[in-house]
């Protein structure tokens, strides 16, 4: 695919269940927009203008989709900037203002060279929430590397390794979550408050697959039940720095450099939710091809449905292993004491990331279709046997205990697929 200047934060298409922009196209040629005329957004040149910022050249820039407005291109000094004007309405703007300079304090004071970088931060207005960040040229991101067969073994260890470090900067000066709350989207109020029941608004607004979703996590008890552990053990956990909602396209390569973008999020919490978050997206890969290549033609029949269930997730799972073996390795090289029960946490959240993305494509449709189901129940079986995932996919606090690679049981979702999200009343 031919490279395009990108923004360093990447905004999403979508929104997920935790309010955040959500998808895993990159911000390619085809997905750019037209900005927001920058004369309806006086405040923007006023404050790069406070800032000590040369204003845009008035042609050559465009935007990305998301909740924010955002603009990319040239100044007049000819500096690539990108700008991000958050949303004063929305509810947090301010303190996620605040967690992306944090970030950038942060990584100043790291202990020793970092593997990676993060688009430099020029500048931040807190009157207007503008932030003018460098801009990076021919970046290629996370999802469009993975798409095309690009993101291998050794570029997951050094993601890796990457978010290891993040998880060793400093901790002092980094925003901690409100009292009682856990980082990671299966355990934000609103997941966790419609998995008892939905709001009249929620109801009224939500689209059918929407109703479905929600509907199907508030019948399974041993899915409401496994959130409830996890966030029990994810609390008792010791907090580090979190990148928050890592995703494979937070990441980008730029001339063979790994940058790690959009720190919107930024807070201490527990690392398995970040690890859990990478995971998840290769767990998510392996189970939407697991189903979507079934073909009916020769899988007629209940048995060799079945069977081909079985095959098709054997050679999914073996396709993603190799990638999320070598990004736990890298990890433990940035990070070797990560403490009993880690690896158990990481795979608990990369199975609720399957349900999160199963919730985020509801808000679009009118029902949750079998392929969106059976992924998710991929999700369940290893968020209710996070133990078992994490060994078959060499996710073991101590190395010498791991065994050969083996699915677990139900790692394929094969025991009642597609169905296997079965109503418990």
């Amino acid at each position: 695919m031919a490279a395009a200047t990108t923004a360093p934060d990447t905004d999403r298409v979508a929104t997920t269940t935790s309010g955040k922009a959500a998808g895993d196209s990159p911000p390619a040629d085809d997905q750019r927009l037209a900005p927001v005329p920058l004369d309806e957004v006086p405040e923007v040149a006023a404050a790069m203008e406070r800032l000590g910022i040369a204003p845009f050249r008035p042609t050559g820039l465009t935007g990305h989709p998301g909740r924010n407005d955002n603009w990319s291109g040239p100044t007049a000094d000819g500096r690539q900037v990108f700008v991000k004007r958050l949303n004063t309405a929305s509810p947090g703007a301010g303190d996620r203002f605040e967690r992306m300079r944090a970030f950038e304090r942060t990584r100043k004071r790291a202990a020793r060279a970092l593997s990676w970088q993060a688009p430099a931060l020029l500048g931040a207005d807190r009157e207007t929430l503008v932030l003018v960040f460098d801009g990076l040229t021919d970046a290629v991101t996370g999802t469009a590397l993975a798409d095309d067969g690009r993101f291998d073994p050794a570029l997951a260890r050094r993601a890796g390794q990457a978010l290891g470090e993040l998880h060793s900067l400093p901790s002092d000066g980094v925003p901690t979550p409100a009292t009682g709350s856990v980082a990671g989207a299966a355990h934000d109020e609103r997941i966790t408050g419609r998995l008892a029941a939905l709001s009249l608004d929620t109801y009224i607004s939500g689209s059918g697959a929407e109703l479905d979703a929600w509907a199907l996590l508030q019948h399974d008890r041993k899915v409401r039940e496994a959130l409830a552990d996890l966030a029990t053990r994810s609390a008792a956990a010791p907090r580090t720095p979190l990148h928050g909602d890592l995703r494979l396209d937070q990441f980008l390569l730029v001339d063979e450099v790994l940058y790690l973008t959009d720190w919107e999020e930024f807070r201490l919490g527990d690392p398995a939710a970040d690890a859990g978050g990478f995971v998840g997206q290769w767990l998510y890969r392996a189970a939407t091809r697991m189903f979507t290549e079934l073909d009916p033609e020769t899988s007629h029949l209940a048995e060799d449905a079945h069977q081909s269930l079985v095959d098709s997730g054997e050679r999914q799972l073996d396709a993603v292993r190799p990638r999320i073996t070598a990004f736990w390795q890298g990890y433990r090289t940035a990070r070797p004491e990560v403490g009993a029960g880690f690896g158990a946490r990481v795979m608990a959240y990369a199975g609720w990331h399957l349900f999160d993305r199963m919730l985020a494509a509801a808000l679009f449709g009118h029902r949750v279709s079998a392929v969106q189901r059976g992924t998710a129940g991929v999700g369940r079986n290893a968020l209710l046997n996070p133990a078992g995932f994490a060994e078959s996919l060499g996710l073991v606090e101590d190395p010498e205990t791991r065994t050969e690679p083996h699915a677990p049981a139900g790692t394929t979702c094969t025991q009642d697929a597609p169905n296997n999200l079965r109503e418990e009343r």
